[in-house]
């Protein structure tokens, strides 16, 4: 099973998912020297939240992280 974030069966509150997208973004700028903002209009208005599990989560870094190395 994956550890979900955001929802009834989530392993953090609100304000630790909003602790976690900070510093995730941190490290992303830290480590690969990209900028990104995870909690984009994109990302709060899409349907299935990129921040439900872990795994999804993880997704949606790589990809803004794709994103804006391609830009």
């Amino acid at each position: 099973m994956e550890s979900v974030l955001v929802g009834p069966d989530a392993i953090i509150d609100s304000l630790g998912v909003v602790s976690l997208i900070v510093e995730v973004e941190q490290i992303v700028e830290a480590e690969h020297s990209a900028s990104i903002i995870l909690a984009n209009e994109k990302a709060m208005s899409a349907k299935n939240s990129p921040f439900r599990t872990v795994g999804i989560l993880a997704d949606h870094v790589v990809a803004m992280v794709q994103e804006v190395r391609a830009a």
